[in-house]
């Protein structure tokens, strides 16, 4: 006897009710276990004679039944349906699609199919399926069903096969039209990209790295040209004199500025020491490190001998600025004249003498000292109006002013007529201001203006 055939025989002779009690999600499986040496008792709907026929066919000893719960005789279910909710759950767990029903609506149990398998006793959400004994005659009519349930149970196998590879296929098609939008909607920006990015490395191949002092002028000619069309623009709507005049500065400086960029572009390349242009950037990196650094340091209101090593310092940048224009070879930018370099310096020692002689006045030097720094001071001073004279600068027009102490009677009245203004000018940009609150500020302001007159001197 084949095993096909051996299964199939095994098959026949079991209830049929796919009820998985003996360990396999159905009969047939059961069947085919068995084939291959599976213990023949532990079909609980079989019972005793089932174990007896699956004994006379394979030839071997009957065994007791290999069940906690004993044999299970001939039942069915029933759905109490006044408190079924439709959820479908016993629908889906039933293995010969014995249950008939609709989500939401009520369920039933078709008697004539049910195996009374008890799988759609647990799903149940509310416990509303009872297993209910069969009698005779109804026993033994489900008996003769067997095979019946078998071919219900084999279709909704199928069924199931089906919906599966169904469900499968709209998975895979669904995956595959997404890959080919997506490959559709992307191929060509990216090929966009692509072409952009060869464009950009074909242009900086074609076009010569321009120098450190060629980008400071090309970077200081566009600020100019900006901010002479600003002034134009300005010019335009108000028509000045102060607007003309430096609107005419302004174009004087763009200028200048253009024409710096245009000799510096126009210059050929130099031969570069790296060595040299190497510790040039390094020195002025290192400048301008100090001169941040300081800034930070001192804040927004340095002290005099702050200011003169900001001073210093920003001559240092300046300096390590040129070297690092004649490593690179390229034009310099226009520098200061000679009596400018000596007026800059005069300056910074002015302001280094002056921070001397406030320190020293600070800590209490002795007299002697305080004598010295203020000759030192005095030097700096000529020194700086000989600096003036020799640069050529024409000297600022400088107005002192002695400022008179305020009495404090003076000070106190003219705060009450400046709180006076604002209560008034306050109220009266109000629509719906009290007249008669205004009418007291009012009266406040006369007041205050009075009081004021009389205070002050006559001229």
């Amino acid at each position: 006897m084949s095993q096909a055939s051996l299964i199939q025989r095994i098959d026949a002779l079991l209830p049929q009710t796919q009820c998985g009690k003996c360990g396999h999600p159905g009969c047939k499986p059961y069947a085919e276990g068995i084939a291959q040496g599976e213990a023949i008792n532990k079909c609980p709907p079989g019972g005793t004679a089932t174990i007896i026929a699956l004994a006379d066919l394979l030839k071997v000893q009957p065994l007791p039944l290999d069940a906690p719960n004993g044999p299970v005789p001939p039942q069915i279910a029933f759905i109490r349906e006044a408190e079924c909710i439709g959820c479908t759950k016993c629908i889906q767990a039933c293995p010969v699609d014995a249950i008939v029903g609709a989500a939401k609506q009520m369920h039933t149990v078709i008697t004539d199919e049910c195996t009374g398998c008890e799988l759609c006793v647990v799903p149940c959400p509310v416990d509303c399926i009872d297993i209910l004994p069969l009698a005779e005659p109804a026993a033994s009519a489900q008996r003769q069903h067997a095979d019946q349930f078998r071919e219900r149970f084999e279709f909704r196998s199928a069924r199931l096969a089906r919906e599966e590879a169904r469900r499968q296929a709209e998975r895979e098609a669904r995956v595959a039209r997404a890959a080919q939008a997506q490959q559709s909607t992307s191929s060509a920006p990216q090929d966009a990209v692509l072409a952009a990015i060869e464009r950009v490395k074909a242009q900086k191949a074609a076009t010569p790295s321009l120098s450190d002092q060629q980008k400071r002028l090309k970077i200081e000619a566009a600020m100019a040209q900006v901010a002479l069309k600003k002034a134009e623009a300005k010019l335009e709507e108000y028509g000045t004199s102060d607007l003309q005049a430096q609107v005419a500065e302004l174009r004087e400086a763009n200028d200048k500025a253009q024409a710096a960029l245009q000799a510096a572009m126009a210059a050929p390349p130099a031969q570069v020491d790296e060595a040299a242009l190497k510790q040039a950037k390094i020195a002025a990196a290192m400048s301008r490190a100090q001169l941040s650094k300081a800034e930070k340091a001192f804040g927004e209101s340095p002290t005099a001998e702050q200011q003169a090593q900001l001073a210093e310092l920003r001559a240092a940048v300046e300096q390590a600025q040129q070297r690092l224009d004649a490593a690179h070879g390229t034009p310099a930018a226009p520098v200061a004249t000679e009596g400018e370099a000596r007026l800059k310096q005069a300056k910074i020692a002015l302001v280094s003498r002056r921070a001397e002689l406030k320190g020293a006045e600070q800590r209490g030097a002795s007299e002697t000292e305080l004598a010295s720094l203020r000759q030192a001071l005095a030097n700096a001073e000529a020194a700086l109006h000989a600096a003036e004279d020799a640069s050529g600068k024409q000297p600022p027009d400088l107005q002192r002013i002695d400022k008179r102490p305020m009495d404090p009677a003076v000070r106190a009245l003219k705060t009450e007529l400046a709180y006076a203004r604002a209560d008034v000018s306050k109220l009266e940009r109000q629509a719906d201001a009290d007249p008669a609150v205004l009418a007291q500020a009012r009266e406040r302001l006369a007041r205050a203006e009075q009081a004021l007159a009389e205070q002050s001197p006559s001229p």
